[in-house]
């Protein structure tokens, strides 16, 4: 107001002094030009210098009418502002304080300050501003009021003291202004309590969120559509081997996926995000650790959209399952262990041909290990030398050649010193191999040879080799020497196998050549009989061919052949070498010979299965036979077989002290009559049918025929 009323005084002084000035200038010279009379110009100069008064009283007036006016003019604007600042202020749903920018004493404050602070206007006025702050913010909001006075605008959250003593969230924005020429800082103070306790409330959620999200045992991860990662739990970056702060914002295909896998990747969750294949239930990938170690993930995703139904990322749910993925894998590989130990067992028992055994092990070991070449090599049985043999998975021959002495080169350290062997580049001179031809050749690198040990005795070398580097854990190694152990045990088992086989083909060679033997020695008693029993052994043995039984039989039936007459080693040499007819009493005697030969070759195991022949080659098959007067099908069918054989000899083959040979056709037609009665009817048809060589139809020449073999 007093700036207002020294502006007006200078203004009407102004105008007072431009007026004068001009009266004085143009008064004197308008006289002089109108008056003439120096008498009169001195009467002119009283009435100008009333005129003057006059004149000047009247401006005078004018000049102070309108500056009052003015000034009303101004003071209406004023109060009217006045009027809509207070009444804007104390419609204000903030707190505004004005305080001197000199001192920061509080010179006005609205209705809502007085609320706000619980303190009467009146009370208000007076007090310093930051008195209105809790005593630990004071020190700051002097600092800040100094800001403030420096001509900056501050906007800080702070706390208002309330009158009982408690604290409100305040926003401040604070700035200098002048009003009516005076400096002041106008502070304008947002209860902000409620936007506190929403934050505090979304700020315990998102801290429930993130606990909820935090014990989840899962990787919990949102990726944007821009491929960055928006949010990941403590799981994800535990599995990641990151904090969660170094983990978002980053590219989750180029930072998380391993690089094999990126392109794939990153056009699966394009073709995700832009719905062109919707959501995996399920799908196993893989991670990338920190420590370069790949994570196996097992994914789930769900798409996030915004208020306008747009895809803008995926949260993606994954559960680490690296370790029951190694241990199906172990489980896996320790269930084909299993199944290739008992393949050995299975091959232990179902064969006991050597080769077919090595075969099927170098195959298992080959699959098993996923190795290039394999191979045996097994020990002489008469000298400390390794010999080849089986292999597999080789390119050439050079293995077949191979020779080593025990303790010579690294498969006869191996045997030798009964253990593991191996080298992992065979290109190496150092390494001992002896063989480079299976280097240059084949282009192996690395060596691995086992010993094959059972029952404590060396039995070869199992050699495996592969063309590039092999490094076997110990659990391998461990499952190798047990595949060794059990081939060692197959080896020794179809090596006794065959040994077994092979002395018992001799001690049946020699048990044959025994009863051949015995059979000459009673062809030797009686020149009649010469050859016979080769005869009838040989034909016996070729119609129980024809009537399709089991060659195990015919072993049996062969033997008894060869001992039919056995049991004449009882019967004196006068009975059996006699030329004439036999007395009833020698006749008698001589039925004798099969119980005689029952009762010598009973308490012979070996030779019980032949007893059939020996003791019932004398039935018939209508029941006139001896020993026992047997019947038809009571009679053995070995003895049937051969009572034909040894009639047909009889009668065909042999000649007689007391008759001729026969002819073939009489022969055919004799052995013809005896069915039925003597002989059985199908054993006779059998015969007849031989490849219709035995008994063709054609004339009798009067000659002696060809012997039947």
């Amino acid at each position: 107001m007093e700036r207002t009323t020294s502006k007006s005084i200078i203004r009407i002084t102004a105008w007072y002094a431009v007026f004068g000035g001009l009266w004085i200038a143009s008064s004197d010279r308008l006289l002089e030009f109108l008056v003439a009379d120096p008498h009169r110009i001195t009467v002119m100069q009283t009435y100008k210098g009333w005129a003057f008064v006059a004149v000047s009283a009247l401006l005078l007036a004018l000049l102070v009418r309108r500056e009052l006016l003015a000034r009303e003019k101004t003071e209406q604007r004023l109060t009217a502002s006045e009027l809509k600042y207070r009444t804007l202020v104390e419609a204000a749903n903030d707190a505004v304080i004005v305080a001197e920018a000199d001192t920061g004493v509080i010179i006005d404050a609205n209705r809502k300050a007085a609320e706000l602070t619980g303190i009467p206007i009146s009370s208000l006025i007076g007090m310093r501003q930051p008195d209105l702050h809790p005593a630990q913010d004071r020190q700051h909001c002097r600092e800040v009021f100094e800001q403030v006075r420096s001509g900056g605008v501050i906007q800080t959250a702070r706390c208002m003291s309330r009158r009982e003593g408690s604290e409100i969230p305040v926003e401040i924005s604070a700035g200098v202004i002048d009003i009516g020429g005076k400096k002041v800082v106008l502070s304008i103070y947002r209860d902000v309590s409620e936007h506190a306790a929403a934050d505090e409330r979304l700020r315990r959620e998102k801290e429930r969120a993130r606990m909820y999200l935090d014990v989840a045992d899962v990787i919990l991860a949102v990726v944007g559509d821009d491929e960055l990662v928006k949010l990941i739990n403590r799981k994800g970056a535990e599995i990641l081997g990151l904090p969660e702060e170094e983990i978002v914002g980053r590219n989750w295909f180029d930072s998380f996926v391993p690089e094999d896998l990126r392109a794939s990747a990153r056009a699966g969750f394009r073709k995700l995000l832009s719905g062109e294949a919707g959501p995996a239930g399920y799908a196993e990938s893989p991670v990338l650790a920190k420590s370069g170690r790949e994570r196996t993930i097992a994914w789930r995703h769900t798409l996030i959209r915004d208020e306008a139904g747009r895809v803008t990322a995926a949260l993606s749910s994954g559960e680490d399952i690296t370790d029951r993925k190694q241990a199906e894998e172990q489980a896996s590989c320790r269930l084909g262990n299993l199944a290739a130990l008992h393949a050995i067992d299975l091959m232990i028992t179902s064969t006991q041909d050597l080769r077919v055994i090595l075969r099927q092990f170098l195959d298992l070991v080959v699959a098993q290990f996923h190795v290039d070449a394999a191979d045996v090599m097994l020990v002489n049985r008469h000298a400390p030398v390794l010999e080849y043999a089986a292999e597999t998975g080789f390119h050439t021959a050079g293995i077949r050649r191979s020779s080593l002495r025990m303790g010579e080169g690294l498969a006869g350290i191996a045997a030798l010193e009964r253990r593991v062997i191996s080298t992992p580049d065979l290109r190496d001179p150092a390494s001992g191999f002896l063989r480079p031809n299976l280097i240059d050749g084949e282009g192996f690198v690395a060596y691995y040879a086992v010993p094959l040990v059972a029952k404590g005795i060396v039995k070869g070398v199992l050699e495996i080799m592969h063309r590039s580097p092999l490094v076997l854990d110990q659990e391998q190694r461990e499952f190798l020497e047990s595949l060794a152990s059990q081939a060692a045990i197959a080896i020794d088992n179809a090596s006794l196998f065959d040994e077994l086989q092979r002395s018992n083909m001799e001690l049946m060679l020699a048990y044959d050549a025994t009863l051949e033997g015995w059979a000459r020695a009673l062809e030797l008693r009686d020149r009649v009989t010469e050859r016979h029993t080769e005869r009838v052994s040989e034909l016996t043995v070729s119609i129980a061919r024809a009537m399709d039984l089991r060659e195990e039989d015919i072993v049996h039936i062969r033997r008894g052949a060869l001992l039919h007459d056995l049991g004449k080693i009882g019967i004196p040499d006068s009975i059996l070498r006699k030329e004439g007819p036999l007395t009833d009493d020698e006749r008698e005697l001589m039925r004798q010979h099969p119980v005689y030969a029952f009762e010598m070759l009973k308490p012979i195991a070996y030779l019980r299965p032949a007893l059939d022949i020996p003791y019932c080659h004398h039935e018939r098959w209508d029941g006139d036979g001896y020993p026992r007067g047997l019947k038809g099908e009571q009679i053995p069918l070995a003895a049937r077989i051969f009572a034909l054989a040894d009639i047909w000899d009889a009668i065909f083959s042999a000649d007689r002290p007391y008759r001729r040979p026969l002819s073939r056709s009489e022969a055919c037609d004799h052995i013809r009559g005896l069915a039925g009665n003597h002989l059985d009817p199908k054993v006779v048809e059998a015969f007849l049918r031989m490849d219709d060589q035995v008994c063709p139809v054609m004339p009798h020449s009067g000659k002696k025929e060809e012997t039947v073999r």
